[in-house]
């Protein structure tokens, strides 16, 4: 069964340090090592091609820069 937080984006806690790891592995010796790594820990191949080749839409720990403001319960 597959590691779930709360505090994560990502429902998949197992997969999502796969492609951490995976991202550090493609900053330090390229795309395709990163990819092989990816595709053998069971980052499902659409994910990982996705993931890096599109840097600019790596997910963060947390996107937001300030938490959302919490809502007024006005009638």
């Amino acid at each position: 069964m597959d590691e779930q937080s709360k505090d994560d984006a990502r429902t998949d806690v197992t997969t999502a340090n796969f492609v951490e790891e995976g991202l550090k592995l493609c900053n330090r010796y390229g795309l395709h090592p990163a990819l092989l790594f990816m595709e053998e820990v069971g980052v499902p191949r659409p994910v990982a091609l996705r993931v890096l080749c599109s840097p600019n839409h790596y997910r963060k720990q947390d996107r937001r820069r300030m938490p959302r403001p919490a809502r007024s319960r006005t009638a």
